[in-house]
């Protein structure tokens, strides 16, 4: 666990976070003003992350609405034949059955719930304006996000769950630690995050990041 723990500290260091920034990342403001933008950065990545996987989700669901080819149980029966062949977790035919009334309420309920997170998280840095246009371009964007739009509402939204919990002290270091984990579909077993993917994800990250202050930068919002 030390051992773990020391070489993901070292990486985020070399890579991203400062050492200072780890240390007194629940009190932002003994920072200097270099570390206190890096920490804001990586909670407005956090808040980007779980808002848009509630974005994401809904407009699934409304497609699911729009679309005139409903799947059929023979359909359906081997969608999950499929999944259980490939992963230990047990699906059923039922699973990929949704009538259009099911995928209409699941859109408005998932919708209500990103705009309740876009009021939540609210504040100079994360702005609902500029995060609904984000959450719109980024679903249409066939060519960049790669990573971050299927992970978003898999194992990023874990990540940004811990670091939403760390900076407000909900958990200590060595759980945050160990939620920086990928559960494999295969087997259900967790394994710590190697250093490609970490690289992988901080990447994510940056470009999500990027992405929102050049919409911010741009935004009426803030003439």
């Amino acid at each position: 666990m030390n051992t773990r723990r020391a070489e993901i500290t070292q990486f985020l260091i070399n890579n991203y976070f400062s050492e200072t920034t780890l240390s007194h990342f629940k009190s932002q403001q003994e920072l200097s003003e270099r570390y206190q933008r890096r920490a804001i950065d990586v909670m407005l990545a956090a808040k980007l992350t779980l808002t848009y996987g509630k974005y994401h989700l809904a407009m699934l669901h409304r497609q699911l609405v729009m679309s005139e080819e409903q799947t059929t149980y023979q359909q359906a029966e081997r969608q999950a034949a499929m999944i259980n062949q490939m992963t230990v977790f047990h699906s059923s035919p039922a699973d990929f059955m949704h009538t259009q009334e099911e995928s209409t309420d699941e859109s408005i309920a998932t919708y209500r719930e990103f705009k309740w997170l876009v009021e939540e998280y609210a504040d100079e840095h994360f702005v609902p304006s500029v995060v609904e246009e984000f959450c719109k371009r980024v679903y249409e964007d066939e060519e960049h996000f790669i990573f971050f739009k299927p992970f978003c509402n898999l194992y990023y939204s874990v990540y940004a769950d811990a670091l939403l919990w760390y900076q407000q002290g909900r958990i200590d270091y060595d759980t945050f630690c160990l939620e920086f984990q990928e559960l494999s579909w295969m087997d259900g077993k967790r394994t710590p995050l190697d250093g490609r993917q970490l690289k992988r994800y901080i990447a994510s990250m940056r470009e999500v990041v990027d992405f929102y202050k050049r919409l911010a930068t741009n935004s009426s919002c803030f003439d």
